[in-house]
């Protein structure tokens, strides 16, 4: 039996007993015992339960509990506490960074982030006697030299921080204390917030005398972003491409703020300056259509394929314009870059192959600018009595073959934000049907796979492609040029493309989530035959939709934008995520 001790006399509390067991079976009418510890932690206790003399505390020492008191009665006495929060951020970055500089394997890809300048005591400037901070001032002593403690005595202060285990020491103490409130607060709050968590967009909504300032302070120009562009000869699909960069929010926002000054720009035929000369020439005054002849320049003389006159595709123009201005942004790499256009346009894309003998799965990620979707031809003919019709990679394969290999794949009914209407998953031609074929499974030939699993051998498996993270804008190429061994056609299919599209069924995780929707904000279009043809786009501007010929430039319905023959769509996330700022992150 455990012996129980016994409370004060006249106290209403039971004899001192661990917790009582959690249980929901109770007597009527019989109100179950509490133990002493449900009383001395109950949250209506009175002041006055405590007694003047601190009998229970929830402090660890009573300079701490009297520092604490001072802080509530008065917030501006708040120096310690924020002092030891600073100290505990520096310290894990500092001690991070340097993790970083000695990483076992420098091959593997890490996010490097600067060494911090590192610490030392104030007064030996040596950094390996086990520092402590005082928590009210900007001193720095060790522990082992009793540098510290001569400050602490000959300032009065009484708390300090061990640098590397970031314990909190009382001088008048002369011991380390722990309070359970400062680790809440500070180091598992500091420790949770450097987790990798969603950044939560913060809504903001004007107020009247903001409102007020906004209107008298602003003067915005009715046409401002819109202008045609010449036709140089055979260039529309320069122009549709320039068009829709232009009406690109995230661009607009990156060079209209002045984040890239041709007059420091030491490169010849920087894209990147032609881009910030283009939104100039947009945003000016000048209505008269304009003709990008240093930006077809500055093309030809960094890719010679695209010089002369000839017909070229936009979707090819678009990926070269993008490289090429990704190599004028300064401080671009190769990997995990971090130049406008990776910001924008810069997703992952993630392959799965299994094994149909031991199911092993082969993950790779590789990294994406885009998405071409393969088309189903509406036309089909007869071939030696079957029907033939068109796959996603442009191969052909019969009417049965189809059949057997929509039976193998559950047919699924997904919401389309547009129609709001159920479809057969994969059967129709909509944008959503061509994104089901791209992330469907594929079965892989007998001599295309090889299983480490089983001895490096060729087996049958099966290939899936999903987002693993996506892009805050999204390309989208719809592939109506197929070309053969002896001649190319166009597909004129019409697709139907929704002016939101939620992404979640084709990422990774699958998980819903508000951010995976996007919203339509420009397409282009062709039309006429594959050499003969012209571009033509829309594009969203200011809530409305304009169409863009060249030169003519006309206000367009949203009707006339769903129902064109897109060749690429542009989406963007209604939902962006913003950077934090790190003030403990020195760069």
């Amino acid at each position: 039996m455990a012996q129980h001790l016994q409370p004060p006399p006249g106290s209403p509390l039971l004899p001192l007993s661990p917790p009582s067991p959690s249980s929901s079976s109770t007597t009527v009418g019989y109100d179950e015992p509490k133990s002493i510890y449900d009383v001395i932690y109950a949250t209506d206790n009175p002041p006055e339960f405590y007694g003047s003399h601190l009998l229970i505390s929830s402090g660890a020492c009573p300079h701490l509990v009297q520092l604490k008191r001072q802080t509530r009665h008065d917030p501006s006495k708040n120096d310690v506490l924020e002092n030891y929060r600073t100290l505990v951020q520096y310290s894990t970055t500092w001690q991070k960074s340097r993790k970083q500089k000695y990483q076992v394997n420098p091959n593997k890809k890490r996010k490097v982030e600067k060494e911090l300048p590192m610490p030392q005591c104030t007064t030996c400037t040596d950094p390996l006697s086990r520092l402590h901070a005082c928590l009210h001032c900007v001193f720095m002593g060790c522990w082992r030299k009793g540098h510290l403690k001569d400050h602490l005595n000959e300032k009065k202060h009484i708390f300090a921080m061990d640098f590397d285990r970031c314990t909190l020491f009382c001088n008048e103490c002369d011991d380390y204390v722990y309070d359970v409130e400062m680790d809440a607060k500070v180091i598992k709050a500091e420790f949770t917030s450097r987790l990798k968590r969603k950044k939560q967009c913060i809504q903001w909504e004007p107020s009247h005398q903001e409102i007020r300032t906004l209107v008298n302070n602003s003067a915005i120009s009715s046409c401002q972003g819109i202008r045609g562009l010449c036709n140089m000869g055979n260039t529309c699909f320069m122009n549709v491409i320039l068009q829709s960069l232009v009406h690109n929010p995230l661009l607009k926002a990156y060079f209209l703020s002045d984040r890239h000054n041709p007059k420091y720009c030491q490169k010849q035929f920087c894209m990147c300056c032609e881009m910030d000369d283009l939104f100039a020439q947009f945003y000016s005054n000048d209505k008269k259509p304009y003709g990008p002849c240093r930006f077809l320049q500055s093309m030809w003389m960094s890719l010679k394929e695209l010089a002369g006159y000839a017909q070229q595709d936009a979707h090819e123009f678009f990926i070269s314009a993008l490289n090429n201005i990704h190599a004028g942004c300064e401080g671009q790499k190769l990997s995990n870059c971090n130049c406008i256009i990776h910001k924008t346009f810069a997703g992952l894309l993630q392959s799965n192959v299994t094994c149909l003998r031991c199911r092993n799965v082969t993950t790779t990620c590789d990294p994406m600018l885009d998405i071409s979707l393969g088309l189903r031809p509406m036309e089909t003919r007869k071939k030696n009595g079957k029907l033939l019709g068109g796959n996603l990679d442009g191969r052909r394969y019969s009417q049965e073959e189809s059949f057997s290999s929509s039976t193998t794949n559950t047919s699924t009914t997904t919401n389309n934000t547009a129609a709001g209407s159920s479809r057969s998953k994969g059967q129709g031609n909509t944008l959503l049907d061509c994104l089901d074929r791209y992330t469907q499974p594929e079965r892989l030939g007998p001599n295309e796979y090889s299983c480490s699993k089983c001895g490096n051998t060729f087996q049958e498996a099966t290939k899936q492609l999903s987002i693993k993270r996506i892009p805050p804008v999204l390309s989208i190429q719809l592939k109506r040029f197929e070309h053969g061994s002896s001649s190319s056609s166009k597909i004129e299919t019409k697709i139907k493309f929704p002016l939101e599209l939620d992404l979640t069924p084709y990422t990774s995780n699958k998980k819903k989530d508000g951010d995976n929707v996007y919203t339509l904000f420009s397409v282009i279009n062709h039309q006429g035959k594959m050499d003969t043809g012209h571009y033509t786009m829309y594009a969203k501007h200011r809530n409305e939709w304009f169409r863009f010929d060249d030169h003519n430039v006309t206000l367009a319905y949203q009707k006339d934008v769903l129902d064109s023959k897109a060749y690429m769509c542009f989406y963007i996330k209604k939902s962006l995520e913003y950077e934090s700022i790190d003030p403990f992150r020195f760069e």
